[in-house]
């Protein structure tokens, strides 16, 4: 890809509606399987990597998990001048505290987090992400990511967090996902997600690329910049969880959603990094007074900021 390009794909990623969830580093996130995925051996795109059955008839701990000096931990610490999940506004500023766990498992990469979602303003839900998931090389071109996760809140909430006042809605929800990332050019990938609490499907299609800029432009190491755009289609039979609405039925909902992200990285020599970008999303879910009680389910598009720092060890 020439500079060009670049430049072209990088300015239509800042200014084009496009979708994706929430920021977690690994979790559904359309990246390929990383640094511990053993490598597909097979010359079609088709050929399944036998590597993860092989690891498991192996009845090696060490192939099962790695060695400790395998392991790698990660702090983060985000922050977002609006907080926007399902590209739906659900908080204005908030900080995301979190900590992950990477390392091999079954010949692919584990990993489990736990993050922290904080409005700076107490009007809003605060609340708690735990993830858990696997990648791995599937065919030569095709990575797989299959995990889940549990979601805590500490007000009754709709869809994805914003506060009820009728004191009926979900205050926790449980997720499952299933995806294919393509290991081409701006890595496509499709996921099938699933939330039980509020009997949620999301179709979420992506792409993700990013470019070192040392090599690229000739910029000190450790810059990098990172793209990412996602496309969903969200539908709901209960956006309340366990809830009602005043006439006792569950409330439905569906949209779809685009949200794009462009971060400039800088990494340093030591397992740290910082990041800052600008964000964009929109959804056709409607403004103003809508749905139980003249809820407002926020702006139909939004743009913001965000950035942070993160620690490997």
């Amino acid at each position: 890809m020439n500079r060009i390009t670049l430049l072209l794909v990088l300015l239509t990623a800042t200014f084009t509606a496009t979708f994706t969830a929430a920021p977690l580093s690994f979790a559904q996130d359309g990246k390929p399987a990383g640094r511990f995925a053993e490598k597909a051996d097979g010359t079609a795109w088709y050929d399944v990597n036998p590597d993860t059955w092989d690891s498991f008839e192996s009845f090696d701990f060490d192939r099962y998990f790695g060695s400790w000096e395998q392991q790698a931990f990660v702090l983060d610490f985000d922050y977002e001048s609006e907080t926007v999940i399902w590209g739906t506004k659900t908080a204005q500023q908030s900080i995301r505290p979190r900590f992950q766990w990477l390392g091999p498992l079954f010949a692919g990469d584990g990993y489990t987090s736990v993050e922290g979602l904080i409005p700076l303003d107490s009007e809003y839900t605060q609340q708690m992400w735990i993830y858990g998931g696997w990648k791995y090389h599937l065919t030569p071109d095709i990575d797989i990511d299959v995990g889940g996760n549990i979601v805590l809140a500490n007000k009754d909430s709709y869809g994805p967090g914003i506060p009820v006042t009728s004191g009926q809605g979900w205050t926790e929800r449980g997720t499952v996902y299933l995806g294919l990332i393509g290991r081409v050019l701006f890595n496509p990938s499709a996921y099938i997600i699933y939330d039980f609490s509020l009997d949620q499907k999301i179709v979420l299609l992506g792409i993700f690329q990013d470019w070192d800029l040392h090599e690229e432009f000739g910029l000190p190491e450790g810059f990098e910049l990172e793209f990412q755009s996602r496309f969903g289609w969200l539908q709901a039979n209960g956006w309340l969880g366990n809830g009602r609405d005043p006439n006792g039925n569950q409330w439905r909902n569906g949209y779809l959603y685009m949200t794009s992200r462009v971060d400039l990285i800088y990494r340093f020599d030591f397992g740290l990094k910082t990041y800052i970008g600008a964000r964009h999303a929109m959804n056709n879910d409607g403004v103003g007074p809508v749905g139980i009680n003249g809820t407002d389910m926020g702006p139909e598009q939004m743009m913001w900021f965000g950035g942070g720092v993160s620690y490997e060890f």
